[in-house]
């Protein structure tokens, strides 16, 4: 398949700023806005564009361990504690084994929080921290202590300052001269409170299209399904087993590669909307009310808002955006019927449901194989979903 690297990661930032917003309370475009800041230093080290992508790739992606950091503390709401366990950034660095870089360097995201005098998180100091996450972390420092959304002036000088006072401390002196370079532009401070950070990353860096595998894909996906499984205690498993059934159930009616590939990556992705789900609601012990379902209900819009916008996935975006369409018309978040709906979105929507009752959830405990079809069967003769299917799950999975 054809990837278009710029748009999977412009696109999955949105997910990832999503949790980070609920977690760590950090600006919108977050993760948009580090990588920006990143670039244009980037640019002053002379970097070039195959090197400028990887390090925006790492920017985006430099807190993608921190659903599981949280999943694994025991600081409940203290948030700010579980960023500063070091398991985010052991969680980050295994998360980004599979993404296509285009000159993978080691521990980017590991010592993206070291500092210059060796006090970060593992006593690295001066040339012993990777360039990337010594750019990142000043990027990051920059956006989480600062309000960059009505810049001014003073704006300006208390981030000069805070800059340059950190110099042989938090940050290096080229590091810091390079980012004086940058603060001088007028231009540089005016594009930070730019909503949409996309236009801007795409003036720095050209448009990257790939050749990938589908099954390269496969693993690519799964580091998001790993974040979104750790986002939630009741949905521990659900992505990856879903997945795995996904294959299996691929396999029964004799799918090509390919398209088994697909359904599988759709598999792993279909609840990537769920980041922006607070956990309250997903955790929510007893019933919802209709104001919770209705903001539950915008994940999969989500997903669909997410995938499409991605060049190369549509087809795969087509197959997870529709897990909660059905038959009837009755489904969301487009209310698709079943002339609209191909027999892999079929597929991956009986299989979610299926998924979700055989497994705990905050408001009841897992369902038996039995019991699950005979919901699954209800749901049939209410014309919601495909008998056949329903039939070849309770065979295959019995």
């Amino acid at each position: 398949m054809k990837l278009n690297l710029n748009s999977f990661l412009y696109s999955v930032s949105v997910a990832l700023d999503a949790v980070e917003k609920e977690l760590l309370n950090t600006t919108n475009n977050h993760s948009k806005k580090v990588a920006y800041i990143s670039l244009l230093l980037g640019e002053e080290f002379n970097l070039n564009d195959k090197e400028k992508f990887d390090l925006c790739a790492y920017s985006i992606m430099h807190d993608c361990g921190i659903v599981q950091s949280f999943a694994q503390s025991n600081f409940n709401d203290n948030f700010e504690q579980a960023e500063g366990f070091t398991s985010h950034c052991l969680a980050g660095e295994k998360n980004i084994e599979h993404f296509p870089f285009f000159d993978k360097k080691e521990n980017i995201i590991l010592y993206h929080h070291e500092t210059f005098n060796g006090k970060g998180y593992f006593g690295k100091k001066g040339d012993e921290i990777p360039l990337m996450s010594q750019i990142i972390f000043l990027a990051d420092c920059i956006d989480t202590q600062f309000s960059l959304t009505n810049i001014t002036l003073d704006t300006k000088y208390e981030v000069d300052e805070f800059v340059k006072s950190n110099e042989e401390v938090l940050f290096s002196p080229k590091l810091v001269e390079a980012f004086l370079n940058i603060s001088d532009r007028d231009i540089f401070w005016y594009n930070l409170e730019l909503l949409e950070m996309d236009f801007l990353l795409n003036e720095i860096l050209p448009t990257f299209i790939i050749d990938i595998s589908y099954e390269q894909m496969l693993k690519i996906s799964m580091v998001f399904s790993n974040i979104i499984d750790s986002k939630s205690q009741f949905t521990a498993n659900h992505t990856y087993e879903l997945m795995g059934k996904a294959k299996i159930l691929a396999d029964f009616y004799n799918f090509t590669e390919d398209k088994s590939y697909k359904i599988q990556i759709a598999a792993n992705l279909h609840d990537l909307g769920k980041l922006g789900t607070p956990n309250d609601i997903l955790e929510k012990p007893g019933k919802l009310t209709k104001n919770e379902l209705f903001i539950i209900k915008k994940h999969a819009s989500l997903t669909h808002r997410i995938l499409s916008s991605i060049e190369g996935m549509e087809e795969i975006s087509k197959i997870a955006s529709a897990h909660h369409e059905r038959l009837d018309g009755k489904g969301y978040p487009f209310g698709l019927d079943a002339k609209d709906l191909n027999f892999e979105q079929k597929i991956l929507a009986s299989l979610d449901i299926y998924q979700a009752l055989v497994e705990d959830r905050p408001y009841r405990k897992s369902m038996s194989h039995n019991n699950a079809i005979k919901i699954l069967n209800r749901l049939v003769i209410d014309n919601g979903l495909e008998e056949e299917i329903v039939e070849s799950i309770d065979k295959v999975f019995s």
